[in-house]
């Protein structure tokens, strides 16, 4: 039997609606290059314009394009906005898959219950890229062997000795400009989350909260290692401690793999992980902001978890 053309054209573009909805969704058996990476980016941002928006903060040291991904529903100025950002070292290459892989589920699960109302209620920015140089060279470093998760402002490194390289200094600048109230820097080479402060042994005034929320983030990645980032091992000027000092913002380190690139077979579960373990981290910050507003101390916050 022939179909009518109208019954033939409404059939033909549900299949290719269909078709194209599971294009968009990404798989992850191997590493996607810096070229995937943008323009997956773009691509979201075009066939989901009511959630998502692409832009380019900058250029690398090597000229190569740093882009920003923002998931969100709301359209108000004032809207908090989570920040989440990956590769400020080069070769920890599953961090960068991991934190696509948390796009890529929010943008495909978009429309359910939960995610709906965190991409209400906040602007979810997604950074995947900070060192781009050094995740094409493989190296730790940025195009001339500098730490960038080191060149951020502390308690004990004034901004005038900070923020010397190019990709930092997007990172500030895209602070300054949006109401940031919590924050998470991927990395990988161990399993752990990690929270400030990374340069001394004292505890931070919200410690109790940030143990709540790490050891919950932790226990849902199947992690034991949940620990304030100096008894990891001492840092100074990493973009916990800038954006906990410089803004309050709740931030964790989520450190996803015990390599920096594991074998590609390993890929899949390690992102899937991270994935279980970021919406912990975003619905634990939501509940913590809500404590917060309604007036709860850190302490009595800390109870509740």
């Amino acid at each position: 039997m022939v179909l009518p053309f109208r019954l033939f054209f409404t059939t033909f573009w549900l299949i290719l609606l269909t078709c194209s909805e599971q294009v968009f969704a990404l798989q992850f058996q191997r590493y996607h290059t810096q070229e995937e990476i943008n323009a997956t980016l773009r691509e979201w941002a075009l066939k989901f314009p009511e959630t998502a928006h692409f832009e380019i903060l900058g250029q690398s040291q090597q000229g190569r394009e740093i882009g920003l991904l923002t998931l969100s529903r709301s359209s108000g100025a004032e809207t908090q906005a989570i920040y989440l950002n990956a590769t400020h070292h080069g070769n920890e290459k599953a961090a960068t898959e991991a934190l696509l892989a948390l796009a890529n589920h929010l943008i495909q699960a978009r429309n359910e219950p939960g995610i709906d109302r965190l991409l209400r209620r906040y602007k979810i920015l997604v950074h995947p890229l900070v060192n781009p140089d050094g995740h094409a060279n493989n190296t730790r470093g940025d195009a001339q062997g500098h730490d960038p998760n080191r060149d951020y402002a502390g308690p004990q490194k004034p901004d005038k000795d900070a923020f010397q390289l190019p990709e930092t200094r997007l990172v500030r600048e895209l602070m300054r400009r949006e109401n940031v109230v919590a924050s998470a820097a991927f990395h990988s080479g161990l399993e752990a989350i990690l929270w400030p402060w990374c340069h001394t042994p004292e505890s931070s005034q919200h410690d109790a909260v940030f143990k709540g929320i790490g050891e919950l983030v932790a226990r849902s990645m199947g992690l034991t290692k949940a620990r304030q980032s100096f008894y990891d091992y001492k840092t100074d000027g990493e973009f916990i401690d800038y954006a906990y000092m410089k803004y309050g913002t709740y931030a964790l380190t989520l450190e996803v793999a015990t390599e920096a690139s594991p074998p590609a077979e390993q890929l899949a579960l390690t992102v899937q992980r991270s994935i279980t373990g970021t919406m912990t981290f975003l619905n634990s910050i939501d509940k913590a902001l809500e404590r917060r507003d309604s007036g709860l101390s850190g302490e009595a916050q800390a109870v509740l978890w």
